[in-house]
């Protein structure tokens, strides 16, 4: 038994430790930060559009609107039309205003925020491997989990699922910790963490599956006799309380697509649905890393000395199963969904690795070797991706246009322009005529889903031109200019009402297709003066606001 002093100065070490431990998961996420081009160069719709929330957020955390706060929310869309709060759950976008408050509305302080929550990620993946393998080859799970190709991907982006992610990770932590110790106060951290969870993204509700099946191995059927277990029970049903509100009034669109198979990739209950996500996690996870936990998996089963414990294996076999199935029964599937993955499998081949080199001091080494090597090998063949031209355009049309005025835009990354429009600090005044809100009807997110066009006649754009105080026109060639009316639009521009200022380039480090360019023009009528806020249709509320 250690002394005293012995247990102090074993403490004060472990300490030591992990705060290198912490500075080292730190000093990536700087690297990945420097690495990255940020600044009015957003790619992904959702990530402009939560970017957005988040200014949103802070604007009405400003102006206080208590009176009429629907009101406040309604003409904020009408001049910022890519908002989307409220249709997803807000905490995220709470993070965002405060980032912005202290740094500025911008994509760099988006980013930024995005990375903090990839560097809690990886901090709690460290804690919670802590519990299975020495702190060294903790290091080595916690950036193998950060670093994998599809969490770094998102994780570097102003997006919902990595936060949340982050958020379910901290709640194994102290549920672990709960189980280990008894300690009460650790199962109501856990779950107000995964509260946080599902306030960030609806979907972390699934976590509550191996959370439960956890706590069933570790207690038996006798920890529902606990009155502990249920006030924290109770406590979780109360904070979500609103939000189950918010989603009933809200997430009418999201249901549907989520039980629509008309832009799915493989109907629900096919071989091809059920089969999807098991065919693109090599992808995602990497080949080395799915192979080694596999292979884990293998040796658990054949030998004892590989195993983790019984509550342990059941609550990562439960995250893989609930999450698995989960978004089988998703009707869209997309990549990013199978993100439930990446830690099971990352503690997994950490753990083949570690268990086979049983008794070796630096049994470590090769997974430090593996993470870093998925972590850069990821950076260099599957970087976050940027498309320049939003903020030029942006930049261009606020220093041009006059006071109190709208600028039209058509393109296809309409809501970076559009926040890189709210981030232009100097022109509050100004704001965005979205033209497929004036041009086409029935859009919902995507054109490609299908939209009606409102065959508008040249003068009924220019009339509507001078009614919403249009004086600057953005608009992207090529796209979608096999629309009537937005060919007309095209026409127009091209007549002597126009007259042309500037054509930016519009770039990417992907190969995405509409890289085309972005035209300036300026409406030669002078437009009156005095704030006019466009009418707009929401769909996805089915509203239209005047």
């Amino acid at each position: 038994m250690l002394s005293g002093s012995q247990l102090r100065q074993t403490l004060a070490a472990s300490r030591r430790f992990d705060a290198g431990a912490f500075a080292f998961l730190f000093a990536i996420i700087a690297v990945l930060y420097v690495n990255l081009r940020a600044g009015g160069t957003i790619w992904w719709s959702d990530a402009a559009r939560n970017a957005l929330n988040g200014a949103f957020v802070l604007d009405f955390a400003r102006d206080m609107p208590i009176g009429n706060p629907v009101g406040f929310a309604y003409d904020y869309y009408r001049q910022w039309p890519a908002l989307t709060i409220l249709f997803y759950p807000p905490l995220f976008y709470a993070a965002l205003a405060a980032v912005y408050a202290t740094l500025g509305v911008s994509e760099s302080s988006a980013v930024i925020t995005a990375l903090l929550f990839l560097l809690a990620l990886g901090w709690g993946a460290y804690r919670l491997s802590n519990r299975w393998l020495s702190p060294l080859s903790s290091i080595a799970a916690a950036i193998l989990t950060v670093g994998i190709p599809e969490m770094a991907y998102w994780g570097q982006q102003a997006m919902l699922d990595v936060p949340s992610y982050a958020l379910s990770m901290w709640c194994a932590v102290y549920l672990f910790r709960y189980i280990d110790t008894d300690r009460q106060s650790m199962l109501l951290t856990s779950v107000v963490f995964l509260v946080l969870a599902i306030w960030t993204k609806y979907n972390a509700a699934i976590f509550a599956a191996p959370m439960a099946i956890a706590l069933l191995s570790a207690r038996g059927w006798r920890v529902l006799a606990h009155r502990h277990v249920w006030r924290s029970a109770a406590l979780g049903i109360v904070l979500l309380a609103p939000l189950i509100a918010i989603f009933v009034a809200f997430s009418r669109y999201n249901l549907q697509q989520a039980a629509s198979e008309s832009t799915n990739k493989a109907a629900r209950w096919s071989v091809a649905g059920w089969t999807y996500y098991a065919s693109v996690i090599p992808a995602s996870v990497t080949w080395p890393v799915l192979i080694l936990g596999l292979a884990y998996i293998a040796a658990a089963l054949a030998r004892r000395r590989f195993r983790m414990d019984r509550t342990a294996g059941l609550f990562l076999t439960a995250w893989i199963v609930s999450g698995y199935a989960f978004y089988a029964l998703v009707a869209v599937k997309e990549p990013r969904y199978d993100l439930f993955a990446v830690y099971p499998v990352a503690i997994a081949a950490v753990l083949f690795i570690d268990r086979s080199l049983q008794g070796l001091v630096w049994r470590w080494v090769p997974a430090l070797g593996l993470a870093i090597s998925v972590l850069v090998a990821g950076q260099i063949i599957r970087p976050a991706p940027y498309v320049t031209g939003m903020r030029e355009a942006a930049d261009l049309a606020a220093k041009l246009a006059p006071r109190d005025s709208n600028v039209a835009f058509w393109g296809r990354w309409d809501g970076s322009f559009i926040f890189d429009m709210r981030a232009y600090e100097a022109r509050p005044d100004l704001g965005v005529l979205r033209l497929d809100k004036l041009l086409l009807s029935d859009v919902a997110v995507k054109l490609e889903l299908g939209v009606k066009d409102n065959d508008m006649t040249a003068d009924q754009i220019l009339d509507a031109f001078r009614a919403y105080h249009v004086q600057y026109v953005v608009f992207q060639t090529g796209f979608h200019d096999d629309i009537s009316s937005v060919g007309l639009m095209a026409t127009l521009l091209q007549s002597d009402k126009f007259a042309p200022v500037e054509s930016i380039r519009i770039a990417a480090n992907y190969p995405f297709s509409y890289l085309t360019e972005l035209r300036v023009y300026r409406f030669e009528e002078s437009v009156q003066g005095g704030r006019v806020l466009p009418p707009v249709e929401i769909k996805m509320i089915g509203k239209s606001l005047h």
